[in-house]
Formats: C-alpha cells, sequence, structure tokens
C-alpha cells in the first residue's frame, strides 16, 4: 500500500526479487490468463489501476494499459469471465459501482 510491490520467484530455498513494480496506494495484485495473454492488474486508490502483460522472453511484467477514474475506484479484486465466446473483465470496487470491461484483440501487424 506504501512501497514498490515486487514479484518473487521460490527458487527452492529462498525467494528471489524478479521484478519492482510502482504501486503506491495500491490494495490488489491480480494475475490472470485472458486467451493467450498472461496480465497482472494493480489496482490502486490514488492512481490509475496498471494492466500488465508478462513478455515471455524477458519473464517481465511490462506496462499494457491504465484502467482508471472515472470509472474505476478503489478496486478489490478482478475476476475473469467468458460468456458466448466474448471476455469479460469485472472489477470489484469499494467505493464505487463494478466495472464490466471487454477484452478486445487488435491486430496492428499489417
Amino acid at each position: 500500500y506504501i512501497g514498490d510491490s515486487m514479484v518473487m520467484r521460490w527458487d527452492g530455498s529462498m525467494f528471489r526479487l524478479l521484478q519492482q513494480l510502482p504501486s503506491r496506494g495500491a490494495h490488489v495484485f491480480q494475475p490472470l490468463l485472458i486467451a493467450r495473454d498472461q496480465l497482472a492488474i494493480l489496482g490502486s486508490d490514488f492512481a490509475f489501476s496498471q494492466v500488465f502483460h508478462l513478455e515471455p522472453d524477458k519473464g517481465l511484467l511490462e506496462p499494457l494499459q491504465e484502467l482508471g477514474p472515472p470509472a474505476l475506484v478503489a478496486p478489490r479484486a478482478f475476476a475473469h469471465i467468458t460468456i458466448a465466446g466474448r471476455r469479460f473483465l469485472f472489477a470489484a470496487c469499494f467505493k464505487g459501482p463494478t466495472q464490466i470491461y471487454q477484452h478486445h484483440e487488435l491486430d496492428l501487424s499489417a
């Protein structure tokens, strides 16, 4: 809540630091698998919530998108739901209504 979040790996005898993420005001850090994307969401009370994408080549979480005010206020949990082939992300909020986002994939390679 006050400092940075740390992503760590258990190596069999102790935890090893992999990455630090700025997370002042965050109450939830939640990994999610949506389609083929390994994501993590850092939900913040004071700033935009951050969506990170795991870059398999680097093994690090890279910033992907911000979710934020005015809609998303004080998120506490995230859930991924697939309905009729469409993917949704539910964000339960402490200070506001639950927000629902639809997951879209854009092919920018052309």
